[in-house]
């Protein structure tokens, strides 16, 4: 079962001041526990989880402008398909953080949505926390 969801969330600091954290292809670790390290070559993003799986991702898109870039999981989880995009959105007293996904699993009684989604508030919680502990 293909899936489109997303997770956002709103934070209390300026655009620019998110878009420097979550702009960053290998800011991830600092908001995202899951993840212990990242490293970028050319347009591959390589993240190492706290478990040892290794995930490979595509950069697809950047727009500093507009403060959103997307990417794509091409190795490292059992998934048909992938895309998703990280925008930085100016609010009244700061700003939002949207992350769409679609996501497609190998197996199609696997529904990515309901296995993610949780994962993925949870892991703007902790950026949100970065940031606002940052100061805007």
């Amino acid at each position: 079962m293909g899936a489109d969801f997303g997770a956002e969330i709103d934070v209390a600091v300026a655009p620019e001041v998110a878009w420097a954290l979550v702009g960053d292809p290998c800011g991830v670790p600092q908001w995202y526990p899951l993840y212990t390290s990242c490293t970028l070559e050319g347009n591959v993003r390589t993240l190492e989880r706290a478990d040892g799986a290794v995930l490979v991702e595509e950069m697809l898109t950047r727009d500093d402008a507009a403060m959103t870039y997307s990417y794509a999981v091409t190795d490292g989880l059992p998934l048909a398909e992938h895309h998703a995009s990280f925008t930085v959105v100016p609010s009244e007293g700061g700003c939002r953080v949207v992350w769409n996904t679609h996501a497609v699993h190998e197996d199609p009684s696997i529904d990515m949505e309901e296995r993610l989604v949780d994962r993925q508030a949870e892991a703007l919680e902790g950026l949100r926390d970065v940031l606002e502990g940052r100061g805007g």
